[in-house]
């Protein structure tokens, strides 16, 4: 446990230092990538060198997943950092506050540690195993939410209108590692999410278990892996109840291909 709270200070560190060196003038696109509105700017690539130079200097037998186009080291590896090096590129390129540097310790298949900063609000959210979590040296929990009619939720917008039926609020920021920190602080009740990177969930996800949350798959409704693409987390009362209540989040697309053959049978 003491070698992930150093592992855990590592990425605080480096997440704090780049985060707070980013230059919010460097919002020039670089590259695009799939999808409408997903690129990467000038200052994504830039933040991204300096979190590699700073992880290799720690130790550069560990390799790094991220996501800006850098070497990749494989998904399987002993042990393994995951960075985003600002997860939210369209709300900096647009200087709307809710963006993030994100970066996770992966050791055997499992975060172990991990650290969120968000530099326009100078909030750093920091766990590792068994240590519980922190937001700027302070313990933080999920709320006391346990029923989806009183859930304040942060979802995208491929969801909303599933969830706006069943929760009392829903909000979508465009930072999916910074919403899952605010679940994790309480500040949401309930997170979901159909389509994350790994660097997405490994940092936030380790995060939110050790603020008391539930992370579960969307795909099999189990635990979920460090690199979950579909994922609801919350408190775990909460969790068993939105589950109940909508059980279409599980494999949306199942269920939608079942309605199908249901409408045509009939």
């Amino acid at each position: 446990m003491m070698r992930y709270a150093a592992m855990a200070d590592v990425a605080a560190d480096i997440a704090r230092s780049v985060g707070e060196a980013i230059d919010v003038a460097h919002i020039d696109i670089v590259t695009r990538k799939g999808g409408r509105g997903n690129f990467a700017t000038a200052a994504d690539h830039t933040a991204q060198e300096a979190i590699l130079a700073l992880l290799r200097a720690h130790d550069p037998s560990i390799p790094v997943l991220a996501e800006e186009g850098a070497p990749k080291g494989g998904r399987q590896a002993d042990r393994l950092w995951v960075v985003d090096p600002i997860d939210g590129t369209l709300n900096f390129s647009r200087a709307v506050p809710f963006y993030c540097v994100a970066i996770g310790y992966v050791e055997d298949g499992r975060a172990r540690a991990g650290a969120i900063h968000a530099p326009r609000t100078d909030e750093t959210f920091v766990a590792h195993e068994g240590g519980g979590a922190r937001l700027n040296g302070v313990p933080i929990r999920v709320s006391g939410v346990r029923r989806t009619a009183q859930a304040f939720a942060v979802t995208t917008p491929s969801r909303f209108a599933l969830l706006n039926k069943h929760c009392a609020r829903l909000r979508t920021l465009g930072s999916a590692a910074l919403e899952i920190a605010y679940v994790a602080a309480g500040r949401f009740d309930l997170f979901v999410h159909g389509a994350l990177g790994p660097w997405d969930i490994a940092a936030g996800g380790l995060i939110a278990r050790e603020a008391g949350a539930s992370v579960i798959s969307l795909t099999t409704g189990s635990d979920a892996a460090w690199d979950e693409r579909q994922v609801i987390i919350g408190p775990p009362a909460l969790v068993r109840d939105a589950l109940r209540t909508i059980p279409d989040l599980v494999r949306p697309a199942a269920a939608a291909k079942r309605t199908k053959r249901t409408a045509r049978a009939s």
